[in-house]
């Protein structure tokens, strides 16, 4: 078992329970950031985790004086990082509101990927390393009725790109996943089914492409083709459709 960290950043989330579980057989040292202890705490003892070594910070991702403060308590011994945390926000408040407009891009990509850049170099090189971050279909094309997310996970898509890229020769693997509709606490979207995935699917997969080196993900596939197909709807159409 690698006794190097593994980081969670969003740990309470569903998705998050469930991957620390899976990789709890890989793993034995794992450090949590999230908004709420407690919660950890209940999933640690709900799966009978107590023999690993976990440890929980509590931080607002508006904060970065508090994540970085965070980060400069973690050793240089990090096999892993995984982002899930973010959120939807409401793009007809951010609209008219632009501190509101401010927080959903400081969230969903300004401080991710400030507070990604202070965590990269403590991330073991040469040795299947890994960042995998949760994006969101939104980000593939620019959505009214999610107007700032949809533009910031866009932005996220484009960093991992070219982090990828960056971080190619020192054998970091860079993991694209993008998450269709999935059923969560936050989830309240009236959809079909088969569009829908769960947090023990989510996690079997960004777990697989851990495993296999891949680079960009979708939870379903079914989100694959969709997208393919809205991408190729010409922009004179595309401005005129309300989804």
């Amino acid at each position: 078992m690698n006794s190097n960290n593994i980081i969670i950043y969003g740990g309470s989330s569903l998705i998050s329970k469930e991957l620390l579980k899976i990789l709890s057989d890989d793993y034995s040292k794992f450090t949590i950031v999230c908004r709420n202890k407690k919660i950890i705490e209940h999933y640690i003892r709900e799966m009978k985790l107590e023999n690993l070594e976990i440890e929980i910070f509590e931080a607002d991702l508006v904060n970065l004086e508090e994540n970085f403060s965070i980060i400069e308590k973690l050793k240089n011994n990090i096999s892993g990082l995984i982002w899930v945390a973010g959120f939807t926000g409401n793009p007809d408040e951010e609209y008219i509101d632009s501190k509101k407009c401010e927080i959903n891009f400081r969230v969903n990509f300004l401080n991710p990927i400030l507070i990604m850049n202070k965590i990269i170099p403590k991330i073991e090189t040469g040795k299947k390393s890994f960042i995998a971050v949760l994006t969101s279909v939104a980000g593939i094309r620019g959505r009214s009725k999610r107007l700032f997310y949809s533009s910031a996970k866009s932005a996220m898509i484009n960093y991992l790109s070219g982090l990828r890229q960056k971080l190619y020769k020192e054998k970091i693997n860079v993991i694209t996943v993008i998450p269709g509709y999935m059923s969560t606490k936050s989830f309240d979207i009236e959809a079909p089914s088969f569009l829908v995935s769960t947090p023990e699917k989510s996690a079997k997969t960004i777990y697989n492409a851990i495993k296999k080196e891949k680079e960009i993900i979708y939870i379903n596939f079914f989100w694959k083709i969709i997208m393919f197909c809205i991408n190729f709807i010409p922009e004179k159409i595309y401005k005129k459709l309300k989804f």
